[in-house]
């Protein structure tokens, strides 16, 4: 009986503790970084490590896979940006130079061009910023380029075409990331899909209401892991 009765004490005191108990360690939004839903290719390191497959979604920070192109994973997109990764071509080598924001100016630059006598290439990225349902505690950055930014042209006109015409907001929808193997005569590719799930609870579409309202005023960034050259991004042709 007198265990029972500790026992029962002990968990009265541990429910009664507050949430701001132990302090918020100083911690600001800045000092928020969402992780990247990353697509591991046959080159990607943690392939060529053995710690991931070919065609697996990665989180970039903890390297956990999260489903694979033949095991869909569940997300609610809530917001997009578009990126340029810029690389110089020195011979054979491809040198990150910088990331610039897409803008109406600059929406139509070409793939590859020659600037005072230097050669770049141009990769367009769909950033999207998306919730787990299955862990709504933090949002992920989904990005598309190369062969996979038509999924993100699809993305894209589900959030703010189709979900606008129907009266509903950019999160209405949880949607599927998915996926197949390709090949060419450049290798094989995993090359991403997305498709519609199923409407979006009216508390998930608050919760991504809330990180939009922080990612719009910049007071959180994305994991930076990809603003170089990466192998585990399907190339542009």
């Amino acid at each position: 009986m007198t265990k029972e009765i500790a026992k029962k004490q002990s968990t009265e005191v541990s429910t009664e503790i507050s949430m701001d108990a132990f302090g918020t360690g100083a911690v600001s939004a800045s000092d928020i970084i969402i992780p990247k839903i990353l697509t591991m290719q046959g080159l990607s390191k943690l392939v060529t490590d053995g710690e991931a497959k070919f065609g697996d979604f990665i989180d970039s920070m903890t390297n956990t896979v999260l489903g694979s192109i033949n095991s869909p994973i569940e997300f609610i997109p809530f917001h997009m940006e578009k990126i340029w990764i810029i690389v110089k071509l020195e011979g054979k080598k491809e040198v990150f130079d910088r990331v610039e924001a897409v803008t109406a100016a600059n929406e139509g630059r070409r793939y590859e061009e020659v600037i005072d006598g230097v050669a770049y290439k141009n990769s367009k990225v769909m950033n999207f910023y998306v919730m787990l349902p299955s862990d709504m505690s933090m949002p992920y950055v989904l990005p598309f380029k190369g062969t996979s930014i038509k999924a993100g042209k699809a993305l894209a006109t589900q959030m703010y075409m189709k979900n606008r015409a129907s009266g509903k907001v950019p999160p209405a929808y949880i949607m599927e990331l998915f996926g197949e193997k390709k090949s060419n005569d450049k290798g094989t590719f995993a090359v991403t899909s997305v498709r519609t799930k199923k409407e979006s609870t009216m508390e998930q579409i608050q919760e991504c209401l809330k990180w939009y309202k922080g990612v719009a005023a910049g007071e959180v960034k994305a994991h930076e892991e990809e603003a170089a050259p990466a192998p585990q991004n399907t190339p542009d042709f």
